[in-house]
């Protein structure tokens, strides 16, 4: 099925302040909620996994990524838990081979005191990975136990975060969701990222077992991209009116599983949801290769969807709620469906957006080539 836009317009973006040597652009954040301009601190360059840790531990409020950093067979995780990591912006050198491996960088300010977040990060320009070998090589993963390196493992976590921007990075081969954006956080813009998974990951053999939430999943399987709100308690209905977030012009796929699951008041506009070569078959394990959805409209949630494209997806759009009886509002206009297969819900239409930003739209059957050139570090 598909839907022909109404009108045509170009995506522009405005010219920020330069960054020091090395460092790109880091114009505030256009197009979105967020109005993050990240740290006015000189930058720090880091190219290994001790100097690193060392800008961490020396409450660096502006890192450069060079080259490939690798986090260790048991995984690597810089926790910013504290108010004084406002203004902080981690980026990679220009070139787009910036690359954290087996590294996460988790925004927590679920500690802080009641009405308190960590407020204006920027992450851009990196590419996000995890080794195969090594999560394969982590001992059962088990909801609730001590043994929960592997489900907690992403590329960028938000926790009561207020005003951040990740832009231009890639994200691949984690084992839980790419990134999540939960427990209150606001005003948070996502844009020209690239989600998805490798061949690598879909046929890996050995496929572990794990056990995320109570339930027992093979690895290869767990190919989830962004999740907006982590239950219907930390929604925007049923919460505290937060987690407003933008999702515009990233690339998510191929072979993703399922998801972005949004639970937020959440604009999605000009994003390409690709699953060309649909994986069929199963796992090593036997469970369904097959794309279960490709967005996900969960408890609690306001989605607007406007401009995307949808490439051969297998249910575009799905109502996911828990429970069932949970109340949300979708709303879409000029999204295209190409070549797609199961069920599509389709939103009620809607004019202009409620959103306290400007912005401006790609023609959508442009979409899917100019994500694929512009998506990603650079």
């Amino acid at each position: 099925m598909l839907k022909k836009p109404f009108y045509m317009a170009i995506a522009v973006w405005t010219t920020g302040l330069m960054q020091p040597m090395l460092a790109n652009a880091s114009p505030i954040a256009t197009g979105g909620f967020a109005t993050a301009n990240g740290s006015i601190e000189p930058a720090v360059v880091v190219s290994s996994l001790d100097s690193l840790k060392s800008a961490f531990n020396q409450r660096k409020h502006h890192i450069i990524v060079s080259g490939l950093i690798y986090g260790g067979p048991k995984l690597t995780t810089l926790t910013f838990s504290t108010l004084d990591w406002s203004n902080t912006t981690i980026e990679g050198a220009i070139g787009g081979k910036a690359a954290l491996e087996n590294i996460q960088l988790k925004f927590d300010g679920e500690l802080l005191g009641k009405g308190q977040k960590i407020t204006n990060i920027v992450v851009k320009n990196i590419n996000f990975f995890g080794n195969i070998i090594d999560l394969q090589k982590l001992p059962p993963q088990i909801f609730g136990s001590t043994n929960k390196e592997g489900i907690n493992y992403e590329g960028i976590s938000f926790r009561r975060i207020n005003n951040a921007w990740i832009d231009h990075c890639s994200f691949k081969d984690m084992s839980d969701d790419l990134m999540s954006i939960t427990l209150e956080s606001d005003n948070i813009t996502v844009s020209y990222n690239h989600f998805y998974f490798s061949a690598n990951w879909l046929h890996m053999n050995p496929d572990p077992v794990w056990n995320w939430v109570g339930k027992n999943q093979d690895l290869a399987n767990e190919r989830l991209a962004i999740v907006v709100g982590a239950n219907p308690t930390d929604s925007y209905l049923y919460g505290a009116n937060a987690l407003h977030v933008t999702l515009h012009h990233n690339w998510i796929g191929p072979l993703i599983k399922g998801r972005p699951l949004l639970r937020g008041w959440v604009h999605a506009y000009d994003n390409f949801f690709d699953n060309s070569d649909p994986p069929r078959g199963t796992t090593y394990q036997g469970g369904s290769a097959q794309q279960y959805n490709s967005m996900q409209i969960g408890s609690g949630s306001v989605v607007y969807s406007e401009r995307n494209y949808f490439y051969m997806t297998n249910n575009s759009n799905q109502i996911g709620l828990d429970p069932s009886r949970n109340s949300y509002q979708f709303y879409e206009k000029n999204n295209f469906y190409v070549q797609t297969t199961g069920r599509i819900a389709f939103g009620q239409n809607f004019g202009n957006v409620p959103v306290s930003y400007a912005y401006q739209l790609e023609p959508a059957e442009n979409i899917n080539n100019s994500i694929r050139n512009s998506a990603g570090p650079k």
